[in-house]
């Protein structure tokens, strides 16, 4: 296509007879067009200066040229809208990628003020670049971590060119006075396999089954089956808990795998068309975060910026593997709820269960895990 090509009109008379005469001469003549008194042909460079060369009655005229040459003759005569076009674009990727107001959704006047200048000091303010997906994660995160005191949840949106920050307050009730006194009960059932009291009177010994609800240290001080009095009962109590997990997977299943290939790239879509612009190294599987630049009002044009993050689908996974997969899968489930010296001390895959399209496997747990919980209870004048 970007070979020198060009138009020609060639006039006179016995035309048939005298493309038969330029094809002895080596002139090739490509998309001809033949009327009584003229023919247009395109030819190369080569071969237009051949033409040029003989010596001939007909009349030989250059119309206009193709490929490079007609490119270039199309750049320069739009030059001004390619330039706008570009400036525009930047315009537009800059305009859309500024912070130009944030907003705090809360009625706590010096909380929200304490927000304004810590969302200052990660430069979510007016006229700076808008955070990604991670930044804004990371930053929800460090308020969370800074005023765990004063913020139950926080949500940091960005709708068009504004953020908007919502809140939950956490709330701390205050314990009244009358209600101070409490015992530590189980939050589920159990085989008891380590009590650790720091206040109050133990009434369970290890490997002793409890259910949920039952008293594991109270808050009542016993003296010959009497109470003497009442305190704020504390302690851990460690307990031999199970639990049964079920996980569904489909028996296709695949598994996407993140090469650490990303990038950043324009997409302009036309109807049907779309493409990205100066991407000349296109990702087969990607996952795309697009943000609209422009778009008309019919959404027939538009413009976007997108992140494209590239990954891998591994396909090669028989049924043995599925079910591999479903029994990391529940451990993972399991692990997720347990917290400091809570672990897993035993597990078994129960059944597994083919359908048409999914494979269920169940999978049962014996973890070791804090089962205590608070449990206030009124002073009754003891």
């Amino acid at each position: 296509m970007f070979n020198k090509y060009y138009k020609i009109r060639v006039s006179g008379k016995n035309l048939r007879r005298f493309i038969k005469s330029l094809h002895n001469y080596g002139i090739k003549l490509n998309s001809i067009s033949l009327s009584n008194s003229f023919f247009t042909a395109i030819v190369d460079k080569s071969s237009l200066d051949k033409l040029l060369d003989l010596k001939t009655y007909y009349k030989i005229e250059v119309l206009d040229g193709l490929g490079i040459l007609y490119l270039k003759k199309l750049i320069l005569s739009n030059i001004c809208f390619i330039i706008f076009f570009f400036i525009g674009i930047l315009y537009l990727y800059f305009l859309s990628n500024v912070i130009f107001d944030v907003v705090i959704v809360s009625n706590d006047f010096e909380l929200n003020e304490k927000l304004y200048n810590e969302l200052d000091n990660y430069n979510i303010k007016k006229y700076k670049f808008i955070k990604d997906y991670d930044d804004i994660q990371s930053i929800k995160k460090n308020i969370l971590n800074k005023y765990k005191n004063n913020i139950e949840w926080i949500e940091i949106e960005r709708i068009g060119t504004k953020y908007y920050v919502k809140l939950e307050k956490r709330v701390i009730n205050e314990i009244k006075k009358d209600l101070i006194n409490r015992h530590v009960v189980a939050k589920k059932d159990g085989i008891i396999k380590k009590i650790v009291a720091s206040n109050g009177e133990v009434v369970k010994k290890v490997d002793d089954y409890v259910n949920k609800g039952d008293i594991l240290i109270s808050g009542e001080i016993h003296k010959k089956d009497e109470v003497k009095g009442n305190t704020a009962a504390s302690g851990n109590v460690y307990a031999e808990v199970w639990y049964k997990v079920n996980v569904i997977l489909p028996i296709n299943y695949y598994e996407k795998k993140y090469t650490g290939n990303s990038k950043n790239v324009f997409n302009i879509s036309f109807l049907d068309i779309n493409f990205n612009i100066f991407d000349n190294n296109k990702y087969s599987n990607k996952d795309v975060t697009s943000f609209s630049i422009y778009d008309d009002f019919y959404n027939m044009f538009k413009i976007s910026y997108n992140k494209e993050k590239e990954f891998i689908v591994n396909e090669d996974i028989n049924l043995i593997t599925n079910e591999s997969i479903a029994v990391n899968r529940a451990k993972e489930k399991i692990l997720s709820k347990l917290g400091k010296n809570e672990y897993i001390i035993y597990q078994k895959k129960l059944k597994t269960i083919l359908n048409d399209s999914t494979i269920r496997v169940e999978v049962f747990f014996k973890v070791y895990e804090d089962i205590s919980q608070y449990k206030y209870y009124l002073n009754e004048g003891v």
